[in-house]
């Protein structure tokens, strides 16, 4: 039989793979036993204690924009419904656990029907059932990685169809609009993804669908303005400042670059660069000042610090580039892997142009435009979680294509030299037989 016919079998298979695994991982790791109160998790504390949207750091700082608001809120009402103790923290581990699942599980679906092939589905969906890249993110259930992931993996999915049956041009699908809006109120650094894919149509459309298609653009960019627009309202009425995304720039730009700075988060915050969320007076400053007047301290002295000394920030800079790409892993063994990932990936996407183009070109501009804001503030294994899917499936097309290759050229050997199983006679028997 046609593996078409089996996808949902196969994919089922990797859900429960990918979910057992990772359970394993999280129970031996302990987590369903220790604790560990980050931002967001604060923030929703906070929303059922104080009742104020706020207090993401290491006292009570008032209310916050430090966090977008999806994943903050569904964490009090996971909360509310199961206490502060052992239960809710199981449930928000295996929660974080099945979205991964999730996600692992449709992208053999994916593949088959963007074109990529059978083995490229089932190469796909093994290595991204086995291949944890961030295992907190991943796991613990603490921030929102793997809401993005499958959001992104979605909204990718739902961009190929786009351009495919060309309603770009007729009536842009509401559910892709909404979407968009959903996933930039979850994660701002998806923007920068949704402009390049609408500037890409752009630029492709025919000159006399350009019209139609800049309205679709802009139904699109207004969908995501709605879903931004309460939340913008509720910081200018708590801040005095309409605050379309996130407040906390400044504080990452300034925790990232300047004096003993380092390229990643866990030695910055590890030894001496002190954080609201980890440092008590940073904490008692951000109430003294505020949040928003705190942030904008803090942007004025690092880009003071920038014009001063270009070099270091542009050393910084490299090394967080190069971290993005190649990430510098727990151990040796996770480097090596790590690096091997992105190779085989790199070449997966340059044979993806040869056989997807479409897909390829979407892969190209959601890796040139999300990382750009993260080359310039500390790196973090967490902050590239939701495209290393892209990572795997583009990896999964270089490893698929290689086994074929051997494949072809073992057969070909074969049929130029056979193996035999009998060797010929010899036309005469030796001498001393």
């Amino acid at each position: 039989m046609r593996f078409g016919r089996h996808i949902r079998c196969f994919s089922l298979v990797i859900f429960f793979v990918t979910l057992a695994l990772r359970l394993l991982i999280a129970w031996r790791s302990g987590f369903f036993t220790t604790f560990q109160h980050d931002e967001m998790v604060r923030i929703a504390l906070s929303l059922l204690k104080y009742h104020e949207y706020g207090n993401p750091f290491l006292v009570r700082t008032g209310p916050t924009a430090h966090e977008m608001p999806l994943y903050p809120l569904f964490l009090s009402l996971l909360y509310l419904i199961f206490g502060f103790g052992s239960l809710a923290e199981g449930v928000k581990i295996a929660l974080a656990c099945v979205l991964t699942a999730l996600r692992c599980a449709l992208m053999p679906g994916f593949c088959l029907d963007v074109g990529l092939g059978r083995n490229v589905a089932i190469t796909a969906g093994v290595l991204a059932s086995i291949y944890i890249s961030a295992l907190q993110t991943e796991v613990r259930g603490n921030w929102d990685g793997p809401w993005q992931a499958l959001v992104i993996l979605i909204l990718t999915w739902m961009a190929t169809r786009v351009w495919r049956d060309r309603s770009r041009f007729t009536r842009m699908p509401w559910q892709y609009s909404i979407l968009w809006g959903f996933a930039i109120l979850l994660q701002p650094a998806f923007l920068p993804i949704l402009m390049v894919f609408l500037l890409a149509g752009l630029i492709v459309s025919p000159n006399g669908e350009r019209r139609r298609y800049l309205k679709n653009c802009i139904a699109v960019l207004l969908t995501v303005v709605a879903f931004l627009l309460p939340w913008a309202i509720r910081n200018d009425l708590q801040f005095g400042k309409l605050i379309w995304t996130r407040s906390n720039f400044g504080l990452e730009f300034w925790v990232s670059n300047g004096p003993g700075r380092a390229f990643d988060m866990p030695t910055n915050l590890g030894f001496s660069v002190p954080h609201p969320s980890l440092d008590l007076h940073e904490a008692q400053l951000v109430c003294q000042l505020g949040e928003v007047r705190y942030n904008q301290a803090k942007l004025r002295e690092t880009e003071a610090w920038v014009r001063t000394h270009p070099i270091q920030f542009t050393h910084l800079t490299v090394l967080r580039f190069l971290a993005w790409w190649v990430p510098p892993g727990r151990s040796v063994l996770h480097r090596v892997f790590s690096l091997g990932l992105s190779l085989l990936a790199f070449i997966g996407l340059g044979l993806m142009f040869r056989i997807q183009r479409l897909l390829a070109v979407l892969f190209s501009l959601t890796w040139a435009s999300f990382p750009l804001v993260y080359y310039v503030i500390q790196w973090s294994s967490k902050y590239r979680y939701p495209m290393e899917w892209q990572l795997v499936i583009s990896a999964g097309l270089a490893i698929s294509s290689a086994s074929e290759i051997a494949v072809r050229l073992f057969a070909q050997s074969q049929r130029t030299h056979p193996f035999r199983t009998h060797p010929d006679p010899p036309d005469r028997l030796p001498l001393d037989c």
